[in-house]
C-alpha cells in the first residue's frame, strides 16, 4: 500500500497514545484506544490494515470500528482515486470535529477565546479588550460567561464541548483552579473559577500560559525525555516555564516561573504592577518600554501581536532602544541558567521574533555566560526562538480534556 497521507497530524497525537499503550498488540487493556489512535494517523487505514498490524481477528476489528462510528469518532469512505488494483477497500478517518474544547488566553490585555477541535483547527474565536481600571474579578468572571456563550452559539450539531481550559499569566494555581495575580489586571486577585464551571455546566481547567506552550512544543518536537527545556517569555509581560525530563514544573503555589518580579539594580526606583520596586519588568517589558519606544516611533501597539508585525515592518528598526533591557535580559538567562540548569532555553514573544533582537541577546548571554566558563563544565546550552503565534498555547491548553474525554469514550 503507498504511503498516502490523508490527513495533516494531529497535534499532541503521541501523548493521547501513550495512554492506551501496551507491549502487547492482542490485550484486550485499551485496544479500542489503540485502534483509534491508528487511524488517527496521516497515513491511510483500513480494517484490513488494523487486522494485520494489531494481530487481532477481522471480526473483532470491524465491531471496534463500528463502535468507533456510532460514537461520532471515526467514519469510513470509498478513496476518490483507487491506491490500489482490484476493488478499493473502505477507508478509516477521524472525525476530528467531534470533540472541541473552549480555550481562553491573554495577549496583552485582550481576552482571546477560540473553540478548538481535537485535530487543532479553530471552528471559532471572541476577543475582548479589558482596560485594568476597569477590571475586578466579578466583571471579568461575567465578561468570560457571555463570550463562552458567544462560542457556545456556533458549535456544529456533530460536536461536543468536553470543556474550558484557562491559559493565564502570572501566579497561577493550576491544582486549586485559581488565577491568584497577573500584573497587568492588578485587582484580578485569587480568582476562583467555580462558578464559570457551574453556569455553563462544563468542566474548567486553569493552566500557565507558558506551561501549555512548553507542553505542546515537547511533544510537537518529540523532545527528549532526559532533557530540560526553559521557556522564556519577553513580551508585554516576562515569565518563564521550565520542564524536567518533559515535564512541566507546577508549583503547588502557582509562583514558579515570576522572573519578570526578580530584582534589577537600576538608577532610579521605579514601582513595578505588581506593588514591588525595580522588577525586571519596570526595564523590559513591553508595558514599561511604550513611553521611550513612542517617543521614536509614534502609536507603537502595546499589542503583542501587533507590536511584533510592527517590529517586522520596520527595515531599520533602532535596536540602542532595547539596549539595557536585552542587557537585563541576557543576565536573567544567565541566573536561570545557572540554577536551573537547562540544556536548552526557547525565547518567546515579539521581541525574539525580529532576528536582530534575538541574535543581540543571544550573543550578549553567551558573552556572559561562555561555554568555556568552568561553572557550565563545557556544556553548551542551545538558544532558540520559539514558534510565533498561540498555536503551540492553545494546543497544549487543550490537551488535558481532549486527553480525558479520549480515555473515557475509547477506554
Amino acid at each position: 500500500m503507498p504511503n498516502i497521507r490523508k490527513t495533516q497530524q494531529i497535534p499532541m497525537l503521541g501523548v493521547y497514545e501513550d495512554q492506551f499503550g501496551t507491549e502487547e498488540l492482542r490485550s484486550v487493556a485499551g485496544r479500542k484506544g489503540r485502534l483509534f489512535m491508528e487511524i488517527c494517523k496521516p497515513e491511510i487505514t483500513t480494517r484490513k490494515q488494523l487486522a494485520q498490524d494489531f494481530d487481532i481477528r477481522p471480526g473483532t476489528v470491524s465491531s471496534i470500528v463500528l463502535e468507533l462510528i456510532s460514537q461520532g469518532l471515526v467514519r469510513e469512505e470509498r478513496p476518490a482515486m483507487p491506491y490500489q488494483k482490484g476493488r478499493p477497500e473502505i477507508l478509516l478517518w477521524p472525525v476530528t470535529s467531534r470533540l472541541a474544547a473552549m480555550v481562553f488566553y491573554v495577549v496583552s490585555q485582550s481576552i482571546h477565546a477560540v473553540l478548538v477541535d481535537f485535530g487543532g483547527n479553530i471552528i471559532c474565536s471572541e476577543v475582548t479588550k479589558v482596560q485594568a481600571e476597569q477590571v475586578e474579578n466579578d466583571n471579568l468572571r461575567n465578561l468570560i460567561i457571555d463570550m463562552a456563550k458567544k462560542l457556545r452559539g456556533q458549535v456544529p450539531a456533530e460536536t461536543e464541548i468536553v470543556g474550558i481550559s484557562f491559559s493565564l499569566p502570572g501566579i497561577v494555581e493550576e491544582n486549586s483552579g485559581r488565577w491568584v495575580f497577573a500584573s497587568r489586571w492588578a485587582k484580578i486577585q485569587n480568582m476562583d473559577f467555580a462558578e464559570i464551571s457551574r453556569e455553563l455546566n462544563l468542566r474548567v481547567i486553569v493552566n500557565k500560559n507558558l506551561n501549555c506552550e512548553l507542553r505542546a512544543r515537547i511533544a510537537r518536537r518529540d523532545e527528549q525525555r532526559n532533557s530540560s527545556i526553559l521557556i522564556i517569555h519577553w513580551g508585554y509581560g516576562i515569565g518563564a516555564s521550565l520542564s524536567i525530563d518533559g515535564n512541566a514544573v507546577i508549583g503547588s503555589n502557582g509562583g514558579f516561573g515570576e522572573i519578570g518580579h526578580s530584582y534589577t539594580c537600576c538608577g532610579n526606583d521605579k514601582q513595578c504592577r505588581c506593588g514591588l520596586n525595580n522588577c525586571l519588568e519596570t526595564q523590559a517589558a513591553l508595558w514599561a518600554l511604550l513611553p521611550e519606544l513612542s517617543a521614536v516611533y509614534p502609536g507603537v501597539p502595546a499589542d503583542e501581536w501587533n507590536f511584533e508585525t510592527f517590529l517586522k515592518e520596520q527595515e531599520d528598526f533602532d535596536i540602542s532602544i532595547l539596549e539595557n533591557a536585552i542587557r537585563l535580559m541576557a543576565i536573567a538567562m544567565q541566573n536561570l541558567t545557572l540554577v536551573l540548569s537547562p540544556h536548552q532555553i526557547v525565547l518567546s514573544g515579539p521581541f525574539v521574533q525580529h532576528p536582530q533582537i534575538f541574535q543581540s541577546l543571544e550573543d550578549k548571554f553567551r558573552e556572559l555566560l561562555p561555554t568555556t566558563s568552568r561553572v557550565l563544565a563545557q556544556r553548551e546550552v542551545k538558544v532558540a526562538a520559539g514558534r510565533a503565534g498561540a498555536e503551540d498555547e492553545i494546543i497544549g491548553a487543550a490537551f488535558p480534556l481532549f486527553e480525558r474525554a479520549i480515555k473515557s469514550l475509547c477506554g
